[in-house]
């Protein structure tokens, strides 16, 4: 039986905007504590104090695997995709396919980089362990994925489009658990 494949959950509404995911993860690839060479980046609005970090999303059908005209962008084993940057000319068709605008290109080579899940690492993604106190980023099967991002938008949608209380109504509720 295949190895059960993991993903990166991220649950925007727990992201304080610390960027130690970004930390942790430039110094895992590259060594050095910068976020323009980290795999996840951090998207800020500041105006209504919202912190949204994006990675690779591994998509099945990933389009920028499907553009790169040198077939550098590659799935690894763990389902990730990464580049080759022996085959990559920098020449970014991957990073204006991505619907995310999770293909970033590393400042220091100009080849594309995304996430790779720290591949290799058997104690999982560096982000991951680097979100420890917030638990903005998950590291789940995939299975479970659909699952810790459903939860939270069932949460938001039950409570902004949940009808008005009729007066006089009786409340009714009921729960259940997967």
């Amino acid at each position: 039986m295949p190895k059960q494949l993991k993903v990166i959950a991220i649950d925007p509404g727990k992201c304080t905007g610390c960027h130690s995911c970004e930390m942790a993860c430039a110094i895992m690839h590259t060594g050095k504590c910068s976020t323009y060479l980290s795999n996840i980046r951090i998207h800020e609005f500041r105006d209504v104090n919202t912190f949204v970090p994006v990675s690779c999303m591994a998509c099945e059908d990933a389009v920028c695997m499907k553009v790169c005209p040198m077939d550098a962008r590659v799935r690894l084993l763990n389902g990730a995709v990464s580049t080759n940057e022996v085959r990559c000319i920098g020449c970014r068709a991957c990073t204006y396919s991505c619907p995310f605008g999770a293909v970033l290109v590393n400042p220091e080579t100009g080849k594309t980089m995304s996430c790779d899940l720290c591949q290799g690492d058997e104690n999982g993604p560096w982000c991951v362990r680097a979100c420890g106190m917030q638990h903005a980023l998950q590291y789940v099967d995939v299975l479970d994925a659909a699952r810790v991002r459903g939860r939270s938008w069932a949460m938001v949608v039950k409570e902004e489009h949940a009808p008005p209380k009729q007066e006089g109504e009786a409340e009714f509720s009921f729960s259940f658990s997967v």
